[in-house]
């Protein structure tokens, strides 16, 4: 059962909240990797006390110290060995670029811009159409020449950094920011300084009612400690003076907002938005759903370490995606039955021949895991199993390979996948 408490949600002040999600000695971050076992099991470590607003739906972790979080050259979330999330960064870099009249010059800012990759691929495609780039990263470390016109700033984007972006500036973006921050009232201030009548704003981060909805306990982590839903979002950005429209991306994992400064309209103080503000029409009621995850998150960890614990009969296990979702799942699996997983499988080679944050889960390459004798591949995010399962197959291996997601409410076998592998090819 939900734990009433008395939180008051940061976002539209109701105190109607329920924790949703409890867990102690969790790492402070999932996307970092160490170079050694002992060093994996001492990473620093955190709480969880995930906390469900009622009224606007907002998730927040009410134990998280920003202090524990540092994300500097270490940080390391590339992912762009997925042809599948390679796609999805083309489509989200095309809709910048189509906002645009094309006759009009890009003045391109991006908030949060990693190593500037996406910064690039947006340069790259908009073919000469994006005359300049500022970015703003703490963690960027990239020592690879950056197009003519384009600048990244190290630091976070603050109040005091608004003073870096060109007059000119016509979009500004941020991808997979938000949701690290959780002064949310102080980010969304931050994003409406950084605008201007004409400009446009756009900002990716996860759902949280696609991960209330499919019981996806692995989508709680520490650095996520603000998980909005269209209706939350929406909120919060109105209450700082700015129009949004939410759509589903990514297989509905993401949420992508498209917002701008109404004509003329001063900003609203924090939390003046209407409390009447429609609902999201695709999604149930807040409450609804958190009490859809406990029943559902109980249910799958249950099955996934039983279903884990016999494939073991039959040789080693492992994950296949070792960031964020694979950096949970292997901690809850192993802290329920040590040895669950063996190892994690990743195709970003910085992260090969490292350990997991606190479970120490080896990360190795495909071939590696092959030659130790995998015998069940636990694919992490169900958008690239089409991918995985092709490259499984290419190299011959007689592996098993499951998704972690709860289509049937429990680990998936391989004939359930046929329809989604026929339609990914």
């Amino acid at each position: 059962m939900a734990e009433t408490q008395s939180h008051a949600c940061p976002l539209c002040s109701s105190d109607v909240t329920t924790v949703i999600e409890r867990r102690l000695n969790v790492p402070t971050l999932q996307n970092v990797t160490l170079p050694d076992r002992k060093s994996a099991q001492n990473f620093s470590c955190g709480a969880l006390t995930m906390v469900q607003c009622s009224d606007c739906g907002f998730v927040w972790n009410a134990a998280f110290d920003a202090g524990l979080i540092s994300y500097d050259g270490g940080y390391n979330n590339d992912v762009s060995a997925s042809g599948f999330y390679q796609a999805h960064l083309c489509e989200m870099a095309d809709r910048i670029l189509a906002s645009v009249p094309p006759d009009q010059d890009i003045h391109y800012v991006e908030i949060g811009c990693g190593e500037g990759d996406f910064l690039r691929l947006l340069h790259d495609r908009s073919k000469g159409r994006v005359v300049s780039a500022v970015g703003f990263d703490p963690s960027c470390t990239t020592a690879s020449p950056l197009p003519e016109g384009v600048v990244i700033h190290r630091c976070f984007f603050t109040p005091q950094e608004v003073s870096k972006i060109p007059p000119q500036a016509n979009v500004i973006c941020s991808r997979h920011t938000i949701e690290h921050v959780s002064d949310v009232q102080g980010f969304a201030a931050n994003l409406y300084a950084a605008m201007a009548p004409g400009r446009q704003l756009f900002v990716e981060t996860p759902d949280v009612d696609w991960i209330l909805r499919h019981g996806a306990f692995q989508d709680f982590f520490y650095e996520h400690c603000a998980l909005y839903n269209p209706r939350s979002m929406r909120r919060l950005l109105a209450a700082h003076g700015l129009q949004a429209q939410v759509s589903r991306v990514y297989d509905d994992q993401y949420m992508w907002i498209e917002a701008s400064m109404p004509a003329a309209a001063p900003a609203a103080a924090p939390n003046d938005a209407p409390r009447d503000a429609p609902r999201d029409e695709t999604s149930a009621a807040p409450a609804d759903l958190g009490q859809h995850y406990l029943a559902r998150r109980d249910a799958l960890l249950d099955q996934w370490a039983k279903y884990l614990g016999e494939r073991r009969q039959t040789g080693g296990v492992a994950i296949w995606g070792a960031a964020s979702k694979g950096v949970t799942f292997s901690l809850l699996m192993n802290a329920r039955a040590a040895g669950l997983i063996d190892l994690g499988i990743d195709l970003n080679s910085a992260k090969q021949g490292c350990f997991m944050p606190v479970s120490a889960t080896p990360i190795v390459d495909p071939a590696t895991a092959m030659a130790q004798g995998i015998a069940t591949v636990v694919v992490m995010n169900p958008n690239y199993e089409a991918e995985i399962r092709a490259q499984i197959a290419a190299m011959g291996w007689q592996a098993e390979v499951v998704v972690l997601n709860d289509r049937d409410s429990a680990p998936e076998r391989p004939e359930a996948s046929a329809e989604l592998c026929q339609k990914a090819s």
